[in-house]
């Protein structure tokens, strides 16, 4: 007759070894938790405690100061602290802020980045009459303070290098091609004396209707104050006036 196998019983001192194993780690996690916590809480205690004396300090050094001072009021008192020191640390906070001095403002003015100095200006109308042309407050107009305008002339107020440049455009329809080129000169007026800084020229051609050519000057020149720049051309009856055609201007370097 057949038995059913059934297995061997496992021996009872494994099982209470790992019991005991259990009890072990459990253990060993609870005293880890505990001593996670506590070394928070003991951190927070001591940070308070020390806000608590650095006040406490603080509290002690304010009244050691306030002794020091009682001490030098009293006029019969004898003591060996420096109250002159004492007295003007103590005056030094009280002291109302002095008012800016006329030196100190015109240092700080001084300091102040300046304003750049130039212009730009457009050609009028009344150009047609004289050789100088003539320039409108209009468009694109810049004046600086630092310069001034009269009679087609810019004159400048404060020496330095200045970039100078004009445009002129005008109408070329002359009949024959044999006529005198137009010339557009930028000039210079300084001490009571004239003279030509450029000069650029362009021929006529024949063509109808009218057909626009452009002549540009420009260049950097060492003016004096007083000095007095301006455009002539030969003749201002060609003369485009329109917007952008025709402009004059220049800028301190």
């Amino acid at each position: 007759m057949n038995e059913p196998y059934s297995p061997p019983a496992p021996p009872a001192g494994n099982t209470g070894s790992a019991a005991t194993v259990k009890i072990v780690m459990f253990l060993l996690t609870l005293f880890v938790i505990v001593q996670t916590i506590g070394t928070a809480f003991f951190g927070v205690y001591l940070h308070r405690r020390l806000d608590e004396v650095e006040k406490e300090i603080r509290q002690q050094d304010s009244y050691l100061f306030m002794r020091m001072l009682q001490e030098c009021n009293q006029k019969d008192s004898s003591t060996v602290l420096n109250c002159q020191k004492i007295l003007a640390h103590f005056q030094k906070p009280l002291k109302p802020e002095e008012s800016p001095t006329k030196e100190t403002f015109e240092k700080q003015k001084g300091d102040q980045k300046q304003l750049p100095i130039m212009a730009h200006l457009t050609s009028n109308t009344n150009s047609k009459s004289t050789a100088v042309l003539q320039w409108a407050k209009k468009g694109y107009y810049t004046m600086s303070d630092s310069l001034s305008y009269s009679d087609g002339k810019l004159t400048v107020q404060s020496s330095g290098f200045y970039y100078i440049y004009s445009q002129v455009t005008f109408c070329s329809n002359r009949e024959t091609s044999s006529q005198a080129p137009f010339i557009a000169s930028l000039c210079l007026k300084s001490s009571g004396s004239e003279r030509v800084l450029l000069r650029a020229a362009n021929t006529h051609t024949p063509s109808k209707p009218c057909r626009h050519q452009s002549i540009r000057l420009g260049g950097t020149f060492d003016l004096q104050q007083g000095a007095s720049v301006f455009v002539n051309v030969t003749d201002p009856t060609q003369v485009s006036h329109g917007t952008g055609f025709t402009y004059f201007g220049l800028f301190k370097l």
